[in-house]
């Protein structure tokens, strides 16, 4: 953290005619780190609004020119964001409506029995526009952490990233192949996102598990009438893909039969729809991924040869999670990342602990299972950064040869066993009640209830024991 801190943290101004009322909100108002402009009109008041950087205005209503009213008004077209807080000495309920309705954020009668009575409108404006402004940001990064694909790590990803930015400007078939859970369809929309198709559709559809006869009208779409329940004509996916790119995840689990009309999209760019006669032209990027290896199911006569070479023209292979190490730190920051923004929490980074454990496990699920255990980690951690006993047990256990050779993890361990030896005790002696434990121990009950869920302490059981 920088040691440079800024002069003025808030801005506010005061807008009274009457020297007496200004000087009586400056004094309430005034505060360390805090900038307090004083104007005795609303035209004055616009000429100081001009230079920006104000983070909150408070005005009389009743003032000889502009009223505050017309200030509010003026303000609110201009800039919209800043909290205006209305103050009158003939207040009325209706006159607090007019102020609501044309955004004010609060309305303060006059004479002030207290000047704590203003001080808190303000700050409750400020509070409300930080967490407006916090909002707002988490959104932002929410979005654009959905929008683009986050794809950094070691050597391994970024020879993957340099293959994916020769080949996406070729329009040319693609097929991704990995264990599940690697990240083929983020590879997918990656390849998409720097194609010249990046502003048409990206259709995905999953190949796996779907009946044949649903899968082809998935695909192809149908005529109303080809099957029972086909109640109306509906465009399948390559349709809906048509001048973009569509993704056939699991391509390897596709049955025969569709296989020969896929590869008939492929070589003749044409389909007809199921029930249907007319031939239908399209024209889209086909990007086919699966887990599977094609080249044992062409041996087995499970995929067809023609449509395996008509497939892997550019052939892009996604090593698993536990080959490429060096990519989990910058994968789990990310994804705490995504979930502080889905969440409004505020969880600044892993501990250096916690990523010996991550960088430890073996990670059969790859990023995906990387992604829900730091979002579970998220959820149970109760301050700035996620500890090792955030985790699950699965991936706080290693085996006893590399715990050896790491104390990092040896310590992690120890101070978890005495943390949970330290609230089990504390639990005895208070006989199960919690609020009691929460007392005697200094611990804030919600976080005690956090902790004894961490480590699978039922209050309840210690109940009746001295």
């Amino acid at each position: 953290m920088s040691d440079v801190i800024e002069k003025y943290s808030e801005r506010i101004l005061i807008v009274d005619d009457e020297e007496s009322s200004r000087e009586l909100c400056r004094l309430a108002l005034d505060q360390p780190q805090r900038e307090i402009v004083l104007c005795r009109d609303a035209l004055q008041a616009l000429e100081r609004l001009q230079t920006g950087g104000f983070d909150l205005v408070i005005t009389d209503m009743v003032m000889p020119g502009l009223s505050g009213l017309e200030l509010l008004e003026r303000i609110k077209a201009q800039q919209e964001d800043i909290p205006v807080v209305l103050m009158s000495g003939r207040g009325s309920i209706q006159d607090a409506v007019q102020a609501m309705r044309l955004g004010a954020e609060d309305f303060v009668e006059k004479p002030f029995p207290d000047p704590e009575v203003v001080a808190r409108a303000v700050n409750r404006a400020l509070r409300d526009r930080r967490l407006q402004e916090e909002n707002r940001r988490l959104r932002s990064e929410l979005q654009e952490l959905k929008g683009g694909p986050h794809l950094s790590g070691g050597e391994a990803l970024s020879n993957i990233l340099r293959t994916i930015e020769r080949i996406a400007p070729l329009d040319l078939t693609v097929l991704i192949t990995g264990e599940t859970g690697t990240g083929k369809e983020v590879i997918a929309r990656r390849i998409h996102a720097l194609s010249p198709r990046a502003n048409k559709p990206f259709v995905a559809i999953n190949c796996g598990g779907i009946p044949e006869g649903l899968l082809e009208s998935l695909l192809f779409g149908h005529e109303r009438g080809a099957f029972t329940g086909a109640v109306r004509r509906t465009s399948g996916y390559f349709e809906k893909a048509h001048r973009g790119t569509i993704l056939l995840d699991e391509v390897g689990d596709m049955p025969l039969a569709l296989q020969v009309k896929l590869l008939r999209v492929l070589q003749e760019k044409a389909f007809q729809r199921v029930g249907g006669e007319g031939i239908i032209e399209v024209d889209c990027r086909v990007i086919a991924s699966t887990h599977r290896h094609l080249r044992d199911l062409v041996k087995e006569n499970k995929f067809r040869e023609d449509l395996f070479y008509r497939l892997n023209v550019l052939p892009v292979h996604i090593p698993p999670l536990r080959e490429r190490r060096e990519d989990i730190p910058g994968l789990a920051q990310h994804f705490l990342r995504l979930a502080c923004a889905r969440s409004d929490e505020i969880i600044e980074r892993i501990s250096e602990e916690a990523l010996t454990c991550l960088k430890t496990h073996q990670w059969s699920g790859n990023i995906r299972e990387l992604e829900n255990v730091i979002e579970r980690a998220a959820a149970l951690s109760t301050g700035r950064r996620i500890e090792v006993g955030d985790l699950p047990e699965e991936i706080r256990s290693t085996p006893p040869a590399a715990q050896n050779g790491n104390p990092v993890i040896a310590y992690s361990r120890a101070k978890e066993d005495f943390e949970r030896s330290y609230l089990l005790g504390v639990l005895k002696n208070s006989h199960g009640n919690v609020a009691a434990a929460a007392q005697s121990s200094g611990i804030p009950r919600q976080n005690l209830y956090l902790k004894l869920r961490k480590y699978g302490i039922d209050p309840a059981s210690l109940r009746h024991q001295s």
